[in-house]
């Protein structure tokens, strides 16, 4: 394990295994010579510069390095330079950098040695990546440097997020709401696994990032901003704009009167509506970006701050202090993931679309009726400023959205939330709990406990069977209907009652994808969402092969398999037993929920018979996007069909 490491060490491991792991995926190691050899064959390759090989195969050898197993990639970025990268074969992707391995530079040399020879970084290795690409390559230079810059940015930030706060002990005991706060911390220390810069939260200095970001526990007081009545777009769930305000669903009654008192006494109470505002916004990005809105008093600053929050895993969504179920959404003009975290209207618009059009959905299945529960997103207020429009930059960052969860989920001791991006995380052992004699743990020893379950293997694989089945019933069955919600672990939340999976809830409607006949033929319509002309679209899609797109990458790719990764290296699981897990639970989801012939049958082409699976990249869009705007940057490729890769777990063949 690396948790013994310093934070700078323990964020250098991850960033450099999920660095690689795209280099490979994407094929950037493609325009460069490159060769794979054995131990042995390297070493023959290694002969005319004594004492090479030696330098370059003795790193600290574990138990999780097999040595003789271990293949080594071997990549000339140019003539008189080359990199040595220990690999192995993978499920998911055909080579695997082997953990816990320096990665090595050689550069040849007039020396009397004739090489040189360096453990390669992060950035360094980005560095040579981007000297190998071609110069009309689109995006560059200025889309590698970007990205190298936020390579060195989640370098930082994740060594700053192992210095956590998060105490731990007696998770599951305690209340739902103290215990899905801590769950949201925990989801936070990696964010999106896979992703090399996924930490990286451009803007925040290191002072900001202790201070917002949810692993380090700091209560934040929230700012307060009026803003004209007539100058507002509001939500569905705001039945009166002057009545249903943001204060009435997240101030106490003495926080709503001092308040209202200091707009009695500006002036504006009757004119403007009062809405939250993150401190790091007010101070680093409305100056900026809405200037001439406060140089002419069209909106104020308040000065009322009486109010704290809680960062969640998503930096943005902030939890009350107290068991509330009413938390907030707010812009920040960061960039993380390749995208600005602003909050549009018409994104907003779009979620209350989706989210009305899953309340119709999930009663024409008995399943998704009892064990979907959705988060109500229909409460939100936004700055629209006169002859503005719906896809104007500056306005999309100054808005506000209560979002509100189903208060018993909250409230009754016998139901728990769990993000899964927790399931997928490791933690170091900074409190006591149950894996104190360990360097980390896994939300699954707090469960075995909690569910009176013996701590050992067999008590994992029961417990992930049922975590797979639970999240793939679900999104086969909306698949079905042609639909998939937002499934990757930071926004699907696992729903325990009394110990058991109870179902999914799922929060952040504005990116329900759908396959329109598919809709139609459950007898449901098109929601209509609003969309710019000819802009990138992935709400829509043309075909239900590209709808089950979603379920493969982000749903299995990215959140069940950061789970059979953090189970594989905490407890010494083998990963093929736990992927066989997942697709005997597929298989036999798809013979049970009643799809049609043609339906069953592309899903069992494509998940199954395929000898390759989708891919959505990572490092191309945001190289290409250059850091134009937009949500995290798109684009697709393809890998492996990991099924394909699996040992038969009854004679281990």
């Amino acid at each position: 394990m690396i948790f013994n490491d310093p934070p700078q060490q323990q964020a250098a491991e991850i960033i450099m295994h999920d660095l690689i792991e795209c280099l490979f995926a994407e094929r950037f190691f493609i325009n460069a010579q490159q060769d794979l050899h054995s131990l042995e064959q390297l070493q023959i390759q290694c002969e005319q510069y004594p004492g090479l090989f030696n330098q370059i195969s003795t790193w600290p050898l574990t138990t999780d390095i097999p040595q003789i197993n271990t293949l080594f990639w071997r990549w000339w970025p140019a003539e008189d330079a080359f990199v040595v990268i220990p690999v192995k074969p993978g499920i998911c992707h055909t080579l695997e950098r082997v953990r816990h391995t320096p990665v090595y530079s050689v550069t040849l040399t007039d020396s009397p040695a004739g090489y040189e020879v360096s453990t390669v970084t992060p950035v360094a290795l980005m560095k040579m990546v981007q000297k190998s690409l071609p110069e009309d390559m689109p995006g560059q230079p200025k889309g590698c440097e970007l990205f190298i810059q936020t390579l060195a940015d989640s370098l930082d930030q994740t060594a700053w997020s192992m210095e956590h706060n998060i105490r731990t002990d007696q998770l599951l005991q305690r209340s739902p709401a103290e215990a899905f706060q801590i769950l949201e911390q925990w989801a936070s220390v990696r964010d999106r696994p896979f992703h090399p810069t996924a930490k990286a939260k451009s803007g925040l200095d290191e002072v900001n990032y202790r201070r917002y970001m949810a692993e380090f526990d700091h209560r934040i007081p929230m700012q307060w901003v009026a803003i004209p009545l007539q100058l507002l777009e509001w939500g569905t769930g705001v039945d009166s704009p002057r009545q249903n305000t943001p204060a009435n669903y997240i101030l106490t009654d003495e926080q709503r009167e001092t308040l209202h008192q200091e707009m009695v006494q500006r002036g504006i109470d009757q004119s403007h509506i009062a809405i939250p505002i993150h401190p790091w916004q007010l101070e680093h990005a409305i100056p900026r970006l809405l200037a001439d809105e406060w140089q002419s008093c069209t909106c104020e600053t308040l000065a009322f701050q009486d109010m704290e929050s809680l960062a969640t895993s998503s930096v943005r969504s902030m939890a009350p202090v107290t068991d509330s179920p009413h938390y907030l959404k707010l812009p920040m003009a960061i960039y993380s993931l390749g995208g600005s975290r602003y909050l549009p209207a018409v994104k907003m618009i779009n979620g209350q679309r989706s989210e009305q059009l899953l309340r119709r959905a999930l009663p024409l299945d008995k399943v998704l009726d009892e064990q979907v529960f959705l988060c109500d997103e229909t409460k939100w207020w936004a700055y629209m400023p006169e002859g503005g429009s719906l896809f104007d930059e500056a306005p999309r960052h100054l808005s506000a959205m209560v979002r509100s969860y189903p208060e018993h989920l909250l409230q009754d001791f016998r139901y728990r939330m769990i993000p899964m991006a927790a399931l997928g995380t490791l933690l170091s052992n900074q409190s006591d709990g149950p894996a104190e004699r360990s360097e980390t743990q896994h939300v699954f020893d707090h469960w075995m406990t909690y569910r009176q379950l013996e701590a050992n293997n067999a008590s994992v694989h029961q417990l992930f069977r049922e975590v797979c089945h639970c999240f793939l019933n679900i999104n086969l069955r909306t698949l079905r209907i042609g639909l998939l919600a937002e499934m990757h672990g930071q926004n699907a939340v696992l729903i325990l009652k009394d110990g058991n999976v109870d179902g999914l809830l799922f929060r952040d409607h504005d990116s329900l994808r759908l396959f329109v006949p598919w809709l139609e033929d459950a007898g449901l319509a098109d929601p209509e969402y609003c969309i710019r002309k000819g802009a990138a679209n992935t709400l829509y899609h043309d075909a239900p092969e590209d709808l089950l797109f979603y379920l493969q990458t982000l749903g299995i790719q990215v959140n069940l398999r950061a789970i059979v990764e953090t189970l594989s290296l905490h407890y010494g699981i083998e990963e093929s037993s736990l992927w066989y897990t997942i697709k005997d639970v597929m298989s036999q989801l798809i013979e049970d929920i009643d799809f049609s012939d043609d339906a069953r049958a592309m899903i069992k082409k494509q998940v199954f018979e395929s000898k390759e699976w989708p891919l959505k990249l990572l490092i191309k869009p945001m190289i290409e996007r250059a850091g134009g705007p937009g949500s995290m940057p798109f684009g697709k490729g393809t890998l492996q069909n990991p099924f394909h890769q699996l040992k038969c777990p009854e004679t281990n063949a």
